[in-house]
């Protein structure tokens, strides 16, 4: 899956960066921007459940009338009853850079720097139509880029060995089309961050 991100973006890290910024990035080991498997996860998971809500997979609902686990259930796992929670069959990585990129980026530190910017914000009184005091906020966010995640299915997964046959007919198909509701990535979606297109290309 390719995320193409059209705007800037913010997966924040949790920590702070002093005078630089209020709130810093995600980045990995190599200073580089990412996007968590576990994030795209759930983009995923919330995208399969509007259309499961929407009747989109009648055709695993006819193939899976023996018994309750829906299409969700099976691909991104559930929580039972007394709280325990089951994997799902899907596997996904982190978005990342293309392996050129990356080298790149490596080979030339000095030009990571260029991967962020800094952006201001701050709270505007509705009475008085004037910035309230203290509120400015200072944020890291990155620049539009590329990322590309893998994702594969655990052929061992109950799951998705109960339904094999829908699944391996369907499931590619079925992930184009719901990619379509992913538009917006990571913090301040509201703000303009995060825009995104999602592309899907199966690999042999």
């Amino acid at each position: 899956m390719k995320f193409n991100i059209q705007s800037y973006w913010h997966i924040g890290s949790g920590q702070e960066g002093g005078a630089y910024a209020d709130a810093l990035v995600l980045k990995n080991s190599d200073y580089l921007p990412y996007l968590p498997g576990k994030s795209i996860k759930g983009l995923l998971r919330d995208a399969f459940s509007r259309a499961e809500k929407n009747n989109w997979f009648s055709d695993f609902s006819h193939e899976n009338d023996k018994n309750t686990e829906t299409l969700v259930d099976v691909l991104f796992g559930n929580e039972g009853k007394a709280g325990t929670s089951e994997q799902g069959a899907l596997q996904i990585s982190s978005g990342v850079l293309s392996s050129q990129e990356i080298n790149y980026l490596i080979k030339t530190p000095q030009a990571k720097s260029k991967l962020y910017k800094v952006t201001y914000a701050t709270a505007i009184n509705d009475e008085t139509g004037v910035a309230e005091n203290t509120s400015l906020r200072s944020m890291e966010v990155c620049v539009p880029m590329v990322l590309t995640t893998q994702v594969s299915v655990n052929t061992c997964h109950i799951g998705y060995l109960n339904n094999k046959d829908v699944l391996d007919e369907k499931l590619t198909l079925w992930l184009t089309q719901v990619v379509s509701f992913i538009t917006e990535i990571g913090a301040k979606r509201h703000r303009g961050l995060g825009k995104v297109i999602v592309n899907v290309k199966q690999e042999q």
